[in-house]
C-alpha cells in the first residue's frame, strides 16, 4: 500500500506559493456556489490556473477535472443546490512539480479585520477511494487550517489541521454518499497578536454546530487564497502512483462570510458574487 505524506506531511511538502494566481481579494460576502456556475464559465467565480496550466504548459481544459450538476443537492444547503465534482488523476500536474497531483479551484477573499471571517463548505465521496492516498480539500495557500481526507486505509477518515501542524484537532470517519459541512470561524485571539480558529461541522442537512477551537499565535491574515479541490504529494520525484482513472470528491455550499452563519437554510445576499437574493 502506498502511503502518502499527503496526509500530515503536505504541510513541509507542499509546493511553491501560487500566490502568483491570487488577484486582489474578492469582498465579503464571497459565493463560490455551483448552483449558478457552468463548467465554461468557472472564470465568473474562481482562478482556473492549477487546470490550466498542466504539465509545464498552458493548454489544459478545466472541463477535463470539474463538472457541475447545478441541481446536485436537495434540499439545498448554505444556498446551494449545485455540486461542483473535482477529479484528479496521474497527468494532474501543475506546473512542471511532478511530485503533486492536484486539481483545485482558487480564489482570494479579503477578511473581516476585527471579526470572524467563516468559510463554508461540504463534501462527498459518492463512490470508495481509488487510490490510496491522502488529500488536502479545504485550505488556505498559508495553510492557517486544513481539512484533510485521509483515504490510506480501510476506514478512511477527514481530518482537522491548523497553522501547518500535524497534529489533528479533529478527526471523524468518512462515509461516502454522506455529505460532511464544514465552518471554520477566523478571528482575533483575545489575548492579543495571535488568531482564534473555531471549527463548526455537521452531516446531512443539519445545522453547522461548534466543534472544537484552537489559537495559534499567527496574526490575523488581511486576505486568504483559498482552494478547493484535490491535492496529494510525495517525496517522490515522479510523485504519487495514479493512473487516468479520477479520483473525484463533491463540493458543495462553497462561501465566505463575515460572520458566523450556521443554518442550512440561509439567505444568499445580493452582493455576494453572481448570486441573487433568495431563500435557499
Amino acid at each position: 500500500m502506498q502511503i502518502s505524506i499527503a496526509v500530515l506531511g503536505l504541510v513541509a511538502l507542499m509546493s511553491p506559493s501560487l500566490s502568483a494566481l491570487a488577484a486582489p481579494g474578492k469582498p465579503l460576502p464571497w459565493d463560490g456556489r455551483g448552483n449558478d456556475l457552468v463548467e465554461a464559465m468557472l472564470d465568473d467565480k474562481y482562478n482556473t490556473d492549477i487546470l490550466t496550466q498542466r504539465n509545464g504548459a498552458s493548454n489544459g481544459y478545466p472541463a477535463d477535472y470539474v463538472t457541475i450538476q447545478a441541481d446536485g443537492r436537495s434540499p439545498a444547503y448554505n444556498g446551494d443546490s449545485g455540486v461542483i465534482n473535482i477529479g484528479v488523476d496521474s497527468g494532474s500536474i501543475y506546473g512542471t512539480d511532478k511530485s503533486a497531483r492536484r486539481s483545485e479551484l482558487v480564489q482570494t477573499v479579503t477578511a473581516n479585520p476585527t471579526g470572524t471571517t467563516f468559510f463554508r463548505a461540504s463534501i462527498m465521496k459518492d463512490n470508495a477511494f481509488k487510490y490510496s492516498l491522502g488529500w488536502k480539500v479545504i485550505f488556505p495557500e498559508s495553510n492557517l487550517f486544513d481539512i484533510h481526507v485521509d483515504g490510506t486505509t480501510d476506514m478512511p477518515k477527514i481530518m482537522f489541521l491548523t497553522n501547518g501542524t500535524e497534529k489533528a484537532h479533529w478527526t471523524s470517519r468518512i462515509k461516502v454518499d454522506t455529505w460532511y459541512n464544514f465552518g471554520i470561524g477566523v478571528l482575533p485571539s483575545k489575548s492579543g497578536g495571535g488568531t482564534k480558529i473555531e471549527l463548526y461541522t455537521s452531516t446531512g442537512n443539519e445545522d453547522l454546530v461548534l466543534n472544537v477551537t484552537a489559537e495559534v499565535k499567527t496574526a490575523v491574515p488581511t486576505s486568504y487564497e483559498m482552494h478547493y479541490g484535490l491535492f496529494t504529494q510525495t517525496k517522490s520525484k515522479t510523485g504519487p502512483l495514479m493512473t487516468t482513472k479520477q479520483e473525484v470528491m463533491a463540493f458543495n455550499g462553497v462561501s465566505v462570510d463575515n460572520e458566523v452563519v450556521t443554518a442550512a437554510t440561509v439567505v444568499v445576499p445580493e452582493d455576494a458574487g453572481s448570486a441573487t437574493s433568495s431563500e435557499r
